[in-house]
């Protein structure tokens, strides 16, 4: 098991990134609604729902499945392993971009410079290799070559937006320090595990996709519902589309608040003995489900307050939406770690894909409907059910799998699993 205190500098390491990247989050909301305006904070909104589906094909599962991958593969194997994942990605991005960058000036009906930017940049996103790094339990490399260049590039540009009032600044700067973060983290990565072969072959990029099929099905029928609801609300209600942005957005950042405990997790629950395993796993449900109760808690009762306060009192949430919200967090909070520490551990990635088409299939069937019949509250309300039912299948098949342990395949753990490595070298 691993020991009390290296947990605690795992989490430690990952927390501090977290922190530092959540108060930049928390502190440009403001920043963007009150210095540019509801227009420029609604095109960036909807922009970046766009970019947030098609971050999911240009990612192509890595940061999915890719820590638990990492984690189990021998130091000698993670070298080949990137270089293929960074291959298929960068012919991803290109084709994905042509696609996303029109569609987003059309349907935010805004700047399409700021369109472009903000799209792109949501997009490049997936070139990162934070999940690299957490896989190989590098909190200290997490922080200062993935997390800051981006923070750099948001911080830079917020400050300029004030400045000027022209959130077109703000999304090139913090596009830049997406490029900065995926050129500095891939050569490092690529620098101190060798065992690869460079190549442009589009040919070979496209074999390196066989077997992502789960993570990609799972992270693109979510994303479907996650984004799609900003687009919705966009279509049918435009008046809506800034408040319902801004619960959007606050429902995320509470999600990575709690980033550093799935991070640890997907680095936890893998051992080789499957008696190990599943007591591990089952420490991690039961994480989860206390995590859900006190993250819902706490949203439904604070978030009309905290919403006024990011947007300088401009947008309030409605007690309604925020109830609303609040369920769709519980449900979020308890799946990414029964989901990606859990279920990925267990070989149960294929559960992980059924679930989230479930819960595809209920917000499909409910958003539109509910969305014409009682407004952004009902929208609200059937992509939390949809969360509801992915929750469900989830907890279905670890039920299952904690009651038959024996049927739970031995995997081939590498050492360095339960270590941590020493701070960034100079």
């Amino acid at each position: 098991m691993i020991g009390s205190k290296r947990l605690l500098r795992a989490t430690g390491g990952y927390g501090l990134s977290v922190v530092v990247s959540g108060i930049v989050s928390i502190a440009v909301i403001p920043a963007v609604i009150i210095a540019a305006g509801e227009a420029a904070w609604t095109t960036i909104a909807v922009s970046q729902a766009v970019a947030g589906f098609a971050f999911v094909i240009a990612a192509f599962g890595w940061g999915v499945t890719g820590p638990t991958d990492v984690a189990a593969r021998p130091v000698s194997a993670r070298g080949r392993y990137f270089f293929d994942s960074v291959l298929s990605r960068a012919w991803l991005n290109a084709v994905v971009l042509i696609a996303a960058i029109p569609l987003a000036i059309v349907l935010s009906r805004g700047d399409p410079w700021l369109a472009t930017l903000t799209v792109t940049s949501g997009i490049l996103v997936s070139l990162g290799s934070g999940w690299f790094y957490v896989g190989e339990k590098s909190p200290i490399r997490f922080l200062l070559l993935d997390s800051m260049p981006r923070v750099a590039g948001t911080v830079a540009g917020a400050l300029v937006l004030v400045a000027t009032g022209d959130a077109r600044w703000f999304a090139g700067l913090q596009l830049l320090g997406v490029i900065v973060a995926a050129v500095v983290t891939g050569a490092d990565i690529l620098r101190r595990h060798p065992g690869w072969t460079f190549t442009l072959s589009p040919v070979q990029a496209a074999r390196n996709l066989r077997g992502q099929s789960a993570p990609v099905t799972m992270a693109a029928t979510t994303s479907l519902y996650v984004n799609v609801p900003v687009v919705i609300v966009q279509i049918f209600i435009p008046s809506a589309t800034a408040v319902y942005a801004l619960a959007e957005r606050m429902v995320r950042l509470s999600l990575y608040a709690t980033r550093p405990v799935v991070q640890v997790a997907q680095g936890y629950v893998p051992v080789p003995e499957p008696e190990r395993l599943i007591a591990r796993a089952r420490r991690v449900t039961m994480l989860a489900l206390l995590l859900a109760v006190a993250g819902g808690l706490a949203f439904g009762l604070l978030g009309p307050w905290v919403s006024g306060l990011l947007s300088g009192g401009a947008l309030v949430l409605p007690w309604a939406l925020a109830a609303a919200m609040a369920v769709n967090l519980a449900a979020l909070l308890a799946s990414q770690l029964t989901g990606f520490a859990c279920l990925t551990a267990l070989g149960l990635a294929k559960v992980l894909a059924r679930s989230t088409i479930v819960g595809a299939i209920v917000g499909t069937v409910l958003m539109i409907p509910l969305t014409l019949w009682f407004g952004v509250v009902g929208l609200a309300w059937g992509l939390a059910l949809s969360e509801i039912a992915v929750l469900g299948v989830q907890l279905f098949a670890l039920r299952t799998a904690f009651g038959h342990p024996e049927r739970v395949p031995a995997r081939p753990v590498d050492e360095p699993v339960e270590g941590i490595e020493p701070p960034l070298e100079p």
